[in-house]
């Protein structure tokens, strides 16, 4: 019969209260950035929509030409169209092909609350001039958490202005 062997390979009670003391340190440190991985998204989104609307200003101005940027609330995707005419009395918006102005998404869960702008309220587009004029707009973004977050464009600038909440049009 074999004798036990005192120094055999288990844990003594210190070193796993030891192990759980770390892991908990740990959890306390990580668990809030968590957290700000949400708003990180929206963040992102916002620095996104924002390089869009003043590109599609400058690129209006420089180019002598109408644009819009085009919103799907539902599927928190938008995209950049031009003002092309078709025919002598015709003109129609089509989809913009650029390299900054590719369709695309909002970041991780956000996603799009409502867009409010200019006389087409319940048409979700921003319209841009060869003027410089940018139409007042009113974004409506929510995060994963569900914070609710405002991205004003301001109309003779293209400036935009992310405000916490959700707030009506000034």
């Amino acid at each position: 019969m074999r004798g036990i062997n005192p120094h055999s390979g288990g844990f003594t009670l210190i070193e796993l209260v030891i192990v759980i003391a770390v892991f908990g340190v740990m959890l306390t440190l990580v668990i809030p950035k968590l957290g700000d991985i949400g708003e990180a998204d929206l963040k992102r989104s916002a620095r996104h929509l924002t390089g869009m609307i003043r590109f599609l200003r400058d690129d209006a101005q420089a180019k002598k030409a109408v644009y819009r940027l085009r919103f799907d609330i539902q599927n928190g995707r938008y995209w950049a169209e031009v003002m092309t005419r078709t025919s002598e009395r015709t003109v129609e918006f089509k989809r913009l092909r650029s390299v900054l102005a590719n369709e695309t998404g909002l970041s991780g869960r956000t996603t799009f609350r409502g867009v409010k702008a200019g006389s087409h309220p319940d048409d979700a587009f921003i319209l841009f001039t060869p003027d410089g004029w940018v139409e007042r707009a009113v974004i409506h973004l929510r995060d994963s958490d569900e914070k609710d977050f405002t991205l004003l464009v301001h109309p003779l600038t293209g400036d935009t202005e992310l405000l916490e909440g959700y707030v009506e049009e000034r």
